[in-house]
């Protein structure tokens, strides 16, 4: 049987798809709007790279957690220099930012660590073959 993810893991990789969406408007916004083209190519590339590490969320996969935080701290960085660039005009990048920063809290909850751990220790036993029962009757 699979572990589902907790609530809060579940929630982050929602605040992620949403957070990419937002991303992806804002890059294509400055691109449009703005005097520098590369700060709206970064929004692009972290709304892109968003919606494939959701999925590995929504499995609770620690490495798609390690690359959520950091995409999450891209999109802060990123969301600074569209406000440099955009000014008043930034609205859907601060909303964005604020998603990311929201999504780090719920990422490193206890009830996140406790689902993370749980689900990896679930695939390593599905893939060398191990279940619970053979582990409790080889200890009888």
């Amino acid at each position: 049987m699979r572990t589902r993810p907790s609530g809060g893991v579940v929630l982050v990789g929602v605040l992620a798809w949403i957070s990419g969406v937002l991303q992806l408007f804002a890059g294509v916004f400055m691109l449009v709007a703005g005097e520098h083209p590369a700060t709206g190519w970064a929004h692009i590339f972290v709304g892109l790279v968003t919606f494939p590490v959701c999925l590995g969320i929504f499995r609770a996969r620690r490495s798609a957690r390690v690359i959520m935080t950091l995409v999450f701290l891209f999109e802060i960085a990123a969301v600074a220099l569209s406000v440099i660039d955009l000014r008043f005009f930034a609205t859907p990048a601060l909303t964005s930012a604020v998603l990311a920063v929201f999504g780090l809290i719920l990422l490193y909850t206890p009830s996140a660590n406790a689902s993370f751990r749980t689900a990896a220790v679930e695939r390593h036993r599905r893939r060398h073959g191990r279940t619970r029962s053979r582990g409790r009757a080889a200890m009888s």
